[in-house]
Order: structure tokens, then sequence, then C-alpha cells
């Protein structure tokens, strides 16, 4: 809203066009700055040539440094740059759209998911995963990377996936605003028929009850009064600053008298909070593996790891680094320009990393320093030991965690007189069938979408 200011007096203070302002910006300040900042790139260069011709003047037999005058000058160039062209920022859908991922199976997408910040893991809906079986995470920079699950929750259709290679650094943060607050943009992600998932604005009515998985009751959902796709389940729920306020996900609306109805709905982040919060510990990516088994060692002007030994088809085997006693196998000095001086130092530096990440070493050997890179794989899976029977000390051990055995029922001798007898009745005693009780049969509820895109609920 503008409040009008009472007139004043023309002859105090003139008149002031208001043309040129476009989005709050004065296109007059806009020439102003470029001139201040063409005014700096003239003194910078007239400060470097007056330079030089003050050295050229005290000193003629001393010759200016080109390397210095040319860095003078591009610091000149730099500052005059940033008057003249000030830095836009990122707006806060190309910014989240860093974080979302594309799930697929055989090159199909299947749905979407949220990279989490600072973790690298996804987090996305359960129910378009199907078996969970041959998952793919394609990544902003379209990198595709296996997936499996890790965690999920059937009654709020929640999935946590673990890539199984690399790492994403760029995820996106939960936020506490109440995405149902009077004015709230909301916005989620679409894949259908693009190339890339896009922001679009999705409509939450109101908080509702809906039956999740397994028939639970799911209190406070969030209700999505828009079309939604079922390729775009999994996607987050960004507010406008981009960050999370809900998931999609699919529930079951009850309709008096009728089967209740599969809808999308928006997860809500006190349920999201509580699902990350059961996650199990080792549901984390694999650790990477050099394949080197190795001893602190330093010489007169080095410190570092002596490589002892080196695995079959490794990483490091495949780099050809050398094992061997001193002097003969390559001492590592440094990961990824990390210097470590121990095994310890190594083994941390190693795991820091992610499967299938290329890491140069800095090794020194036979005097000489050089740089190998190393494409750092998964550790091979130990062989399971075969079945044999356990010892006597551990056999009672675990008893003592086993289900209690059934107890004997001892027999009584019985002479051959009774066993000969038929058991004594009683007489007039009418034989009375016995009840079966009846079981409930428990319906786990399941969702079938046949229809795409998901209708209105209402």
């Amino acid at each position: 809203m503008r409040t009008q200011l009472p007139a004043s007096d023309p002859s105090m203070s003139p008149n002031r066009s208001t043309e040129g302002y476009s989005d709050c910006v004065n296109s007059r300040q806009q020439t102003f700055r470029f001139r201040r900042g063409l005014s700096a790139l003239v003194a910078g260069v007239i400060v470097v040539l007056g330079a030089g011709t003050a050295l050229a003047d005290e000193a003629p037999a001393k010759k200016p440094n080109p390397v210095a005058t040319a860095h003078k000058l591009k610091a000149a160039l730099v500052t005059a740059a940033d008057e003249i062209l000030p830095v836009a920022e990122e707006a806060p859908d190309a910014k989240a759209q860093k974080g979302i991922v594309v799930l697929q199976r055989a090159g199909q997408v299947v749905g979407l998911g949220t990279v989490l910040d600072g973790d690298g893991r996804i987090l996305t809906a359960l129910s378009p995963l199907g078996t969970g079986n041959d998952l793919e995470a394609k990544f902003a920079d379209d990198s595709v990377q296996k997936v499996k699950i890790g965690h999920h929750d059937r009654a709020w259709d929640l999935a946590l996936l673990v890539p199984q290679a690399g790492k994403w650094t760029q995820g996106l943060k939960s936020s506490s605003a109440n995405p149902l607050k009077e004015g709230a943009d909301i916005r989620s992600f679409s894949v259908a028929n693009k190339a890339k998932p896009a922001a679009s604005d999705l409509v939450l009515r109101s908080k509702r009850s809906l039956i999740g998985g397994d028939d639970r009751v799911l209190e406070n959902a969030l209700e999505v009064g828009s079309k939604v796709n079922a390729k775009d389940i999994g996607s987050p729920l960004i507010d406008d600053k981009g960050k999370v306020v809900g998931l999609l996900g699919r529930a079951c609306m009850p309709v008096e008298g009728k089967p209740c109805a599969p809808v999308a709905y928006g997860v809500p982040m006190s349920a999201i909070k509580s699902f990350l919060k059961t996650v199990p510990p080792d549901a984390v990516p694999p650790s990477a593996w050099l394949g080197i088994q190795g001893a602190p060692d330093s010489t007169a002007v080095v410190k570092g790891v002596r490589v002892l030994s080196v695995a079959k088809n490794s990483p490091a085997s495949e780099a050809k680094l050398k094992g061997g006693e001193k002097g003969a196998g390559d001492m590592i000095v440094a990961v990824g320009g990390d210097p470590v001086t121990s095994p310890e130092e190594l083994a941390s530096a190693v795991k820091k990393r992610a499967v299938g990440e290329k890491v140069p070493l800095t090794l020194f050997s036979k005097g000489q320093y050089k740089t190998v890179d190393v494409v750092l794989r998964a550790p091979p899976e130990s062989p399971k030991p075969a079945a044999s029977a356990p010892a006597p000390a551990t056999l009672e051990k675990k008893q003592e965690f086993a289900t209690p055995p059934e107890k004997k029922v001892e027999k009584k001798k019985v002479s051959k007189a009774a066993k000969a007898e038929p058991a004594a009745e009683e007489e007039g005693a009418e034989e009375k069938p016995v009840e079966k009780k009846k079981e409930k049969k428990k319906t786990k509820f399941s969702i079938v979408v046949e229809k795409d895109p998901f209708n209105d609920p209402d």
C-alpha cells in the first residue's frame, strides 16, 4: 500500500519524475554505479601505470616487475567489475532443484527424491519403489548412481535411500514454517514430460486424518488440493525460501459407504523427523577401500605411511602402488592434498571419500615425489563361514536369549489292565462340540494406482 503525501510547495521542492523505477530499483542509481565503477577502473589503470613510471624515474637501471604489474592491474579490473556488475542471488527454486533426484528403474522414471543436506542420503516415498530392487538415482548433473533402501515406514509412505557410490554435496534443508499459514507459497517438483524436475505451485487445504499403510490412521496429514502426477510422488514440498516443509506421499481417504480412495497427500515435517530418528546405524553408504597394508615410516625429509603389501585387484593395485620393506615400497605422504603420517590417518582420509571417487595420492619413492590417481571402491564381500555346530559354552550362552523350550510332559506308568479298559466317561454326558475361535482377518492396506495423474480428492 502506498501512502499519498500532502502536496508541497512547488517553490520549495522541484518536481521529481518517477520514471526509471522498475522492481524497486532506480535506473539512474545503476547509471551512477556504472560511472563509479568505470572511474575506479580508469583510476586503477592510472595507478598501475603511474607506479611503473615512478619506478622507472627513481631507479632507471631497475626494470619494473611485469608479474607484479599484471597482478595490480587484475585486482583493479576485478574491483571495477564488482562495481559495474553486481552479483545476482540464485532463486530459491533453482537452488532447491540441485538437491532433487529422479528415481528410475531400467531408465524409466518411478518417482522423485530429496538429497538430505550435509548427509548425501535420499528421502522419498516408499510406494513408487515397488520391490526396491534395481533402483537408480539421477542427480542434477545427470550422473546416475545405484541406490538401496536403507529404512522405510509403510504407514507414512516414507523411505530413505542409500547411494552405493559417490556423495552428492548439495541437499535441501528442512523448515519449521507452517505450510498452511495464510499466504504461504508452497511448491513441489514435477518431472512429467520434462527432461529435469521443475517447480510448480501446489495448493494445501488443511490437516485431516487419512488411512496409511497397514491400515494405520495418519493424524495431521496435509490435504493436497492440486492434481499430482504419479511420477512426482516423493517430491519435497518447499516454501518461498526453498526449504522443505513436507513430502508428497500416497494414502487412502475414507469415503462413507465406499472403499477408501487413493490420494496424494503431504507428509508433515513432524512425521519426517520422527522417521529419520529411527534410521538404523547400518543404513549408510559403503566405506571406500584402498587395498593396502602399511606402517608409519619417515626419512630425513618426509613422514608418511610405508606400503607393505597391496591386495590383489584392489584400487591400489590398479594404480600400481608397490609394497615392500623400507626403501623398496612406496610411501604415501598425502591423500587429496591432506598429509598422512600414520595408518590411522590414512584410513580416516580414505573413509572420508566416497566409493567411486577419484583421489590423488602423493607418494615418495626412491627419493622422488610423484602423484597417482586412485579410484576408490567398496571392499570385497567376505565369504560367509560354513555352518558348523556351536561349542557347548556358546550354545549355553545362546539359550539364555532363545525361546524357552517346551516343558516335557511326564508320562505316568499305566498298568496293562488299565490300558485295556476304555477311558471312564460319565453316564449321560453329552459330547460337546469344540468351538473354534473365529480369527479376524486383518487386511493390510496397499495402494494400487491405475490412473495418472491423481484426481482432486473432491
